[in-house]
């Protein structure tokens, strides 16, 4: 059983196996971060520079959130570096998903979350 939710024992094997790829994906954004602080990425500034471009209360895609960063001069050693950045402010309840869009980068296809700051 999965201690990464422990009060939810009583819902079995399937909620273990649920569970552990979102907690192995939590664990490799965070890897990933950690090895992008150790070649000089600022994550706390990150988080700050979320904050300031969700601050006027307009949702935006995960795309324009690390774009912004990026011209801040705020450049992972890899993009996927930003995941555990938004993803950190989400859990601490700073800002929420709020609906999806279609991704530039991705050349239309679905799945870019939007933000917006939690109020």
């Amino acid at each position: 059983m999965s201690d990464y939710y422990p009060e939810r024992a009583d819902f079995g094997p399937l909620f273990s196996q649920a569970a552990a790829p979102r907690q192995a994906g939590i664990d490799a954004g965070a890897a990933c971060l950690e090895k992008a602080e150790r070649r000089g990425f600022d994550a706390d500034a990150a988080r700050a520079a979320v904050l300031e471009l969700l601050a006027d209360g307009r949702p935006r895609s995960g795309e324009e959130i690390v774009d912004h960063c990026q011209r801040l001069g705020l450049v992972p050693h890899d993009a996927r570096a930003f995941g555990a950045v938004i993803g950190t402010l989400a859990r601490r309840g700073q800002i929420e998903a709020v609906g999806f869009a279609a991704r530039r980068k991705g050349h239309g296809t679905a799945g870019a979350r939007v933000w917006r700051v939690k109020t």
